[in-house]
């Protein structure tokens, strides 16, 4: 929510409809379906429909202003829509999406001019963006409930992140943003947007490889972050810089920059403990721990994320522990469930290689904490989308890393279900989560007492379990 003279600030041309005072909280909406008044509506032209062939309802509820991409079919419309519906506002601009970023731009750097402490701390990298936003939001929000402003579920992109920075208000001291990428040059795009001024670029592996080509282009991408923040800050942001990462650890540290990992000679040293882990740097060390996370990966996310609000309120440690205990991944995500008295490791989000393998080692020390053998756990994987032509040697290397790890019993489902069973020839393949879901849930379910489902989101492994 926004008040609506922060608007008035950045956008003089607003012609504000007399029952809106400046006081009054709005959103931004771009999709009719999810909106709510008094919200404004930025209409995008969709590949299908116009936008202002289906708004009738929003106009119906007296939407204040509608934003839209002028040209002559267009004004026609809205003309005809003026004369039915005087309560309303409508702003031609020359392109909306355009529009949408430069005006949440403007207000950020109006935000930040405020108050040297308002920061946009944007999160990059090829796994745990995601993980990472929900735990720090999460921590910030217990020290500080109504002055965090958080990305949304995975809106992350060049629509997601302008919506995000346009809820921000005077109150708000921080904002937790996600950067998505899976073509060339988008970071720069959202970093140009949101013009973060410190940040973390998590790691770098194979993801989105069909439109990168190679590692190292990921690592062009996701690291551009290190560059923004240094931009805008001069030097100055607070940035974190992951050492453990045979590419990240390649940027050079600046004046506001962290090393941080378990390699020799990083400035804040990681170590692990069995619940959790421990965070030293300069004379402070921090503990964070959580018996609701599984993995290295996720004890690495949740001690990272701890550091970082100690950084920014160092007065509230006893508070940061708390909420770091307390944290619970979201749905489908990384989460333990419980189904037909079986616990399951479900990760229907995302996949790749390197969260598939850090997921199966963090399962493995689960299986084993929890009094299990390996053989009476059984793996489901599904397909990891976008890796390009080398789609079939990375599936064959995971099918591969499952049996080195000890695993016995695995099924693949997808695609790419033939791929893994050349790296794991005992298994089991299947072409979809429908067709394979009688076969589980009536036979599979029953013969193993922990399972580990994970794939990326296009196979909706949650299916198997009626979860929607």
């Amino acid at each position: 929510m926004i008040a609506l003279k922060h608007i008035k600030k950045c956008l003089s041309v607003i012609s504000i409809p007399p029952e809106l005072d400046l006081e009054t909280q709005l959103n931004f909406c771009t999709d009719t379906r999810k909106y709510h008044h008094p919200s404004f509506f930025v209409a995008i032209p969709g590949s299908k429909t116009n936008p202002l062939d289906v708004i009738t309802h929003l106009l119906t509820e007296k939407c204040p202003l509608i934003v839209y991409q002028q040209d002559a079919d267009n004004q026609i419309k809205v003309n005809k829509l003026k004369s039915q519906f005087p309560a309303t506002s409508f702003l031609p601009v020359k392109d909306s999406v355009s529009f949408l970023q430069e005006l949440s731009h403007q207000h950020i750097q109006s935000w930040k001019k405020l108050s040297d402490k308002n920061t946009v701390f944007a999160i990059s990298g090829s796994n745990g963006k995601t993980t990472h936003k929900e735990m720090l939001s999460h921590i910030l929000k217990s020290i500080k409930p109504h002055k965090i402003v958080a990305t949304e579920k995975n809106n992350n992109n060049h629509l997601g992140v302008p919506l995000t920075l346009l809820q921000v208000n005077d109150q708000t001291e921080m904002v937790v943003l996600e950067l998505g990428s899976n073509h060339p040059g988008e970071i720069k795009v959202l970093c140009d947007i949101a013009a973060p001024n410190a940040g973390l670029t998590t790691n770098i592996g194979a993801t989105h490889l069909e439109f990168f080509g190679t590692e190292e282009k990921v690592f062009d991408e996701e690291g551009y972050l290190y560059h923004a923040v240094r931009e805008v800050t001069h030097d100055k942001g607070f940035y974190l810089i992951n050492h453990d990462d045979q590419f990240l650890k390649r940027l050079a540290p600046f004046k506001g920059s962290i090393t941080y990992g378990e390699s020799s000679g990083v400035q804040a040293k990681i170590t692990y403990l069995e619940d959790g882990a421990q965070i030293h740097f300069q004379d402070h060390s921090l503990v964070a721990t959580n018996s609701h996370i599984t993995g290295r990966h996720n004890k690495l996310n949740l001690i990272t994320c701890a550091f970082i609000a100690h950084h920014f309120y160092p007065d509230c440690r006893e508070i940061i522990v708390a909420a770091a205990a307390e944290f619970r991944p979201t749905k489908n995500r990384s989460e333990w469930i419980e189904f037909d008295n079986r616990p399951i490791y479900l990760d229907a989000y995302n996949a790749n290689p390197s969260s598939m393998k850090a997921a199966l080692e963090g399962f493995k020390e689960s299986v084993q904490e929890q009094g299990f053998s390996l053989d009476e756990a059984c793996v489901v994987l599904g397909d990891m989308n976008e890796l390009g032509e080398a789609s079939a040697h990375y599936h064959q290397d995971v099918g591969s890393f499952i049996q080195a790890l000890g695993f016995r019993h695995a099924y693949f489902v997808g695609r790419f279900h033939n791929d893994y069973l050349k790296g794991f020839p005992g298994g089991f393949g299947r072409i979809s989560a429908s067709e394979f879901k009688p076969e589980y849930r009536s036979d599979i379910l029953k013969k193993y007492r922990i399972h580990f489902i994970k794939g990326s989101r296009s196979l909706q492994l949650e299916s198997l379990f009626d979860i929607t």
